[in-house]
């Protein structure tokens, strides 16, 4: 099942979420995007309940979505809900980056590679992941690596890309049981693992990564700050009940 038909460009969507981001940083995402050197590229920012319309207002390939009241699930809902939209617009790979992160400008130019490489050798990719660079706010000149995405125990929300082939798989973030949305993008990675979909990495960091983790802080040599920091949001995940988990995913 080819990818895209004709000889035409992949048509890539990128899903960012926002809540209650700076303007400053929702531009410096909206930039990133800009910048891609792919240029079948659409970028959809659905806002989770605070809209910005002077911030995405007449942006070139941007659709705006605004849900009308925030879900507070660290953007899974308002994921889920441009994830559909793309796909029923005819994307054939989604993309995801948060609002506070932001892409190299040969990021989906290289994803778009490797699934165009391996159908030229006659494979279907369901996913294909790329690399980060971490750094904290105010020390973006860090490029700093986890030990995890290296070993690919992990992808990080914003190094995952899916193929229309695991259509099933946008949206699915809108689906994750309430307790384990704090850490959405390693049920999504189980998920895909489960599902026993087929992936491959593009090698390269394209994904710059703003950290508001202890252990980066820790790692970078710099003084912990007291608050803004993202731990405490997952020190008490408990596991969802069988039924719910078994409704929403499929999952026992």
């Amino acid at each position: 099942m080819p990818i895209h038909n004709g000889g035409h460009q992949m048509k890539v969507a990128i899903i960012t979420p926002y809540y209650k981001e700076s303007d400053a940083i929702l531009r410096r995402c909206i930039q990133s995007v800009l910048a891609q050197t792919h240029q079948d590229t659409r970028h959809y920012l659905i806002s989770d309940g605070h809209p910005k319309p002077d911030v995405t207002s007449g942006v070139k390939n941007l659709s705006s979505i605004n849900l009308p009241v925030a879900h507070g699930d660290f953007g899974c809902t308002p994921r889920s809900v441009g994830a559909i939209c793309a796909l029923n617009e005819g994307a054939d790979v989604v993309c995801f980056l948060d609002a506070d992160n932001l892409y190299e400008p040969n990021h989906v130019t290289s994803l778009v590679n490797v699934y165009e490489q391996a159908q030229v050798e006659g494979e279907v990719l369901d996913a294909v992941f790329s690399y980060r660079h971490i750094f904290v706010p105010g020390h973006e000149h860090l490029r700093l690596e986890h030990t995890e995405d290296l070993q690919h125990t992990h992808v990080d929300t914003n190094c995952m890309s899916f193929a229309r082939s695991a259509a099933f798989m946008w949206p699915m973030w809108g689906m994750i049981p309430n307790a384990w949305m704090s850490i959405c993008d390693r049920v999504m990675f189980d998920m895909f693992k489960l599902n026993q979909l087929k992936s491959a990495w593009t090698g390269l960091h394209t994904v710059l990564y703003e950290s508001n983790w202890r252990d980066h802080y820790v790692q970078a040599g710099l003084p912990i700050p007291t608050h803004g920091l993202h731990d405490g949001s997952v020190r008490k995940i408990v596991s969802p009940s069988a039924e719910e988990l078994f409704a929403r995913l499929r999952v026992k």
